[in-house]
């Protein structure tokens, strides 16, 4: 049977703006890799995307740790290279 919950308003507001929050998260963190993309895809030529890949998928089968949180992983990405 499933479980019902009952909020008051204050609790439902903080909900709302909790996820809402996210959202906006999500939402920013989607344009700016749209963005990247775009720029990136102007930058560079197709010889260097592919060398690119294939560095990052090298690195990833060597180094990849699901232990480490994925922004400690990018920065052991930039370190390295």
């Amino acid at each position: 049977m499933a479980e019902q919950v009952s909020l008051n308003e204050s609790q439902f507001k903080q909900l709302e703006k909790d996820l809402l929050d996210q959202v906006m998260i999500v939402s920013k963190a989607m344009i700016e890799t749209f963005k990247f993309r775009l720029i990136y895809d102007q930058k560079v030529t197709a010889e260097q995307k592919n060398k690119t890949l294939k560095a990052l998928q090298d690195f990833r089968s060597k180094n990849w740790n699901k232990n480490i949180d994925r922004n400690e992983a990018y920065e052991k990405y930039l370190k390295a290279y």
